[in-house]
Order: C-alpha cells, then sequence, then structure tokens
C-alpha cells in the first residue's frame, strides 16, 4: 500500500534555523518577570510551536507541554501550565516581537521570496482593518466602547455598552508567501482611519520606502492625508470608491453615462462565468482642497455561479458595481489590470483575516483583560502591575507563525507542491511527528 510522506518536526526547525537563524532572533525576546524559573523565550516557543500546530487553547498547549517532546523542542527545564504563559505574556516586550517579524520579511524578500505574481515587475501590499474580539462584560484600558441595542428574555429592547478591539493591518498580496508587515492597533477615541494613517507612517521606518510599491486600500481611506503620505513615499495606489456623494464620484459617473465601454472581458473560474464591461477617465481632481489627477476606472459586472438548491443544479446571475481610484499610469497598467488588482484587495480579507479567524484562533481573545500580571513600583513606592500586553504579543506571535509556516510550505516543502496539500494538513503532520521523536534522557531529578 502506497503512503504519501510526511513532513517532520526536525526539517520544519532547521529550515528555520538555516534560513531565519530563527533561534538567535528568539534570545532577544523578553518580558517583565524577575528571574523567571521558565525564560521568556521557552514561553514563546511553546506558543509559536502552539500555533504551528493549530492548538486553539492556552488549555490544549499545557497538556502537551505536560510530555516530554514539547518540553525539549521548547528548551523547558519542566512542565509549566498556563499560568506561566499567561503571566510571561501579559507583560512581553512588544518591540523585539515585531522586530522579528520584520527580519523574516526581509529575509524573505532578500531570497526573492516576494518576486513570484509581480503585476508589472511591481509587489502589492493591501492595507486593511479587522474587529479582533468584542465583549459586554470583559474590558481593559485600551477596550474601544460602542452601545448596541439588543433585546431581553421578555423581548424588550435593552442598550448595552459592548467592549471591544479592532486593529489594521498591511499584507503582501502579490505573491504566494503573503506575509504580514504590521499591525496597528486602534486606539480609544479614535477612528480606524487614525490607526492606519499612523501605520503608513511606521511601515517606511520598519521596512524602508520600497519595500512594496502598490497599495490597495479600502473606501475608508480615500483621504487627503493618505494619498499626501503616499505621495511622499513613492507608492501607488488603486482605493476602491464607494461614497456615492463624493465630487469625484459624480464626476466619473458624469463622464461614463451613455458612453460605451472602453474594454470588454470575459472570465472563466471553473464552471462559473465573469462578464465585465469597463470604463475609465483620467486627470480627474482628488478633491478641490487636494487636486492630484487621479484615474478612475469602473466595471459592470455580471457573475453566474452554479449552486445546488433543493439538490438540482441551477445558475444564479448577480450584477456588481465596481469603481476604483489609482495613481497607476495608463500607459503601464492596463484597465484590466487595474479591475484586477482593485478585486486583489479581497486576497487581505481571505488569505490574511478569514484564514487567521478560522483556522489560527485569531478571535479567541488570548489574555484580553488578563489582570494576573508582573507588577513594578511607581515613583511613590506602590506596586503598579505592568501594562497588559498580552493580546498585543500573542497577536505578533500568531502572525510570525502564520508566515514561516507558509514560508515553510510553499517555498522548501516538495510534498506540499508535489501532493498539493492544505496548510491545515502540513500543520497535523507536524503535530504527529512531535510525538514520534525520541526526547533525550534525563538524569533523575533533572
Amino acid at each position: 500500500m502506497h503512503t504519501t510522506p510526511n513532513h517532520e518536526l526536525p526539517s520544519f526547525s532547521g529550515y528555520l534555523r538555516k534560513v531565519f537563524h530563527f533561534r538567535k532572533t528568539v534570545a532577544s525576546l523578553h518580558d517583565g518577570r524577575q528571574d523567571p524559573d521558565i525564560s521568556p523565550q521557552t514561553v514563546f516557543l511553546a506558543l509559536f510551536h502552539g500555533f504551528v500546530f493549530r492548538l486553539s487553547s492556552f488549555l490544549q498547549l499545557q497538556a502537551d507541554l505536560a510530555r516530554p517532546q514539547l518540553q525539549h523542542c521548547t528548551e523547558a527545564p519542566r512542565a509549566f501550565g498556563d499560568d506561566v504563559l499567561r503571566y510571561s505574556l501579559a507583560s512581553f516586550a512588544l518591540e523585539p516581537l515585531e522586530q522579528m517579524l520584520v527580519n523574516i520579511n526581509r529575509r524573505l524578500k532578500r531570497n526573492k521570496a516576494l518576486d513570484p505574481g509581480r503585476v508589472q515587475g511591481r509587489v502589492v501590499a493591501a492595507l486593511d482593518g479587522i474587529e479582533v474580539l468584542r465583549s459586554f462584560s470583559r474590558c481593559c484600558e485600551f477596550c474601544l466602547q460602542r452601545r448596541v441595542v439588543s433585546q431581553d428574555e421578555q423581548g424588550q429592547s435593552v442598550e448595552q455598552i459592548q467592549y471591544y478591539h479592532r486593529l489594521v493591518g498591511c499584507q503582501v498580496v502579490s505573491s504566494p508567501v503573503k506575509p504580514i508587515l504590521a499591525l496597528e492597533w486602534v486606539r480609544p477615541d479614535e477612528g480606524e482611519d487614525t490607526a492606519a494613517l499612523r501605520l503608513l507612517r511606521r511601515l517606511p521606518e520598519l521596512y524602508g520606502s520600497r519595500f512594496f510599491d502598490i497599495l490597495l486600500l479600502d473606501s475608508l481611506y480615500a483621504q487627503t492625508p493618505v494619498l499626501q503620505r503616499a505621495e511622499e513615499i513613492g507608492w501607488d495606489l488603486v482605493i476602491t470608491l464607494k461614497q456615492e456623494s463624493r465630487t469625484l464620484y459624480q464626476d466619473a459617473q458624469g463622464l461614463f453615462q451613455g458612453r460605451a465601454p472602453n474594454d470588454q472581458l470575459t472570465e472563466k473560474h471553473g464552471n462559473n462565468v465573469v462578464e465585465a464591461q469597463l470604463w475609465q477617465a483620467e486627470d480627474l481632481p482628488f478633491t478641490e482642497e487636494h487636486p492630484r489627477p487621479m484615474r478612475v476606472v469602473r466595471s459592470e459586472e455580471r457573475k453566474t455561479e452554479w449552486h445546488y438548491r433543493q439538490g438540482k443544479r441551477v445558475a444564479e446571475t448577480k450584477s456588481e458595481k465596481w469603481v476604483w481610484i489609482t495613481t497607476l499610469e495608463a500607459k503601464t497598467f492596463s484597465i484590466r489590470l487595474v479591475r484586477q488588482l482593485g478585486h486583489d484587495r479581497w486576497r487581505l480579507e481571505n488569505n490574511a483575516w478569514c484564514d487567521l479567524t478560522k483556522h489560527w484562533a485569531l478571535k479567541h481573545g488570548f489574555l484580553h483583560a488578563c489582570k494576573h500580571r508582573p507588577q513594578r513600583r511607581d515613583a511613590e513606592g506602590q506596586l503598579q502591575p505592568l501594562p497588559n500586553n498580552g493580546l498585543q504579543a500573542v497577536t505578533l506571535v500568531l502572525c510570525i507563525a502564520f508566515v514561516l509556516c507558509s514560508a515553510f510550505a510553499r517555498l522548501h516543502s516538495k510534498l506540499f507542491r508535489r501532493y498539493r496539500l492544505s496548510m491545515r494538513e502540513v500543520s497535523r503532520q507536524l503535530y504527529r511527528s512531535l510525538w514520534t521523536l525520541q526526547p533525550p534522557i534525563r538524569a533523575p531529578g533533572g
């Protein structure tokens, strides 16, 4: 009987050590504890492997840490529980974790891992936000608040305060490996657009101005400060435009009205068919205050998809209208390419946020409102708990695991390409191989 070869954990660890100098980078991590028995490096490695294996909770990770195989992989001197994980991660230093993510992404670009999929020779990134968690009872000093109307058991309308967290992330979407570049959390009393602008300011500081060339944005970010920032750095933009009240939108609609389309196309995706009519207009001012000439592209699309309804296969057709504004030159980027780039923004939704939510426990709410954390004396000599970095630290570790697992499978693994494995199956194989390892024999009491 023919069996498919499996991925082995030593191969994964060797790849990280050889390509990314992983263990050397881990040595720079630290937390706020004093002389801990379990080092911050061990805590990181435990959580990192937990995400690699797709473990869904600290309790599941705690159960596996009781076995010598995982203790050996994480360099743990003994078994430890979720209380150690929480106490350490709640005070984990965020800057070394972020720098670790940056160094990994820089190594990927240096090794030309981001070259496949370039659009006209340019690397494409997308920026968007996501709500990570929500709660009516648990809150922390960094929570956002909103009032939500719901119904009680008697059917009466009740208004409650809901606490939640949102973040803005930037991801390369043009390459097979789609690394998450950086995250910015939305702070209390500010909007998502403010956090996005702060992230746009930080990205060149982290990576330099030419790490990517084209940035895809949602309509929320169609604002003058965003365009000015992109112009300063040298990024080209493709922005989805939804606000029909905008002067730019109305000007473009007036030009397209009653005019034959500039282009038409038909795409087939399996049995599904997309028919699109495309228009474009050039040199329209963005706003009166910022009259940067913009190119506007409009697409009217008919999508025919086949679905099973009551046991029968039927075709369903729906119509969509899209408008994008862009700074890309028409000579280099055709109207079809702009449409493709406009739709590529959804890769951030599908390949990052949806994947991380469904398969990587992004919205689990790790360490939200954690009160069990180290303390320090303030200027008056009173013991005060350190700021709770737990949620941000866990999310950064998750992003590191996400990028490295993707790089291992898509760039290094022959089995992944030959047998067309899913990323989840690669994680399962690595997890199963953990228990086949022979842990080192320890001396009694060691």
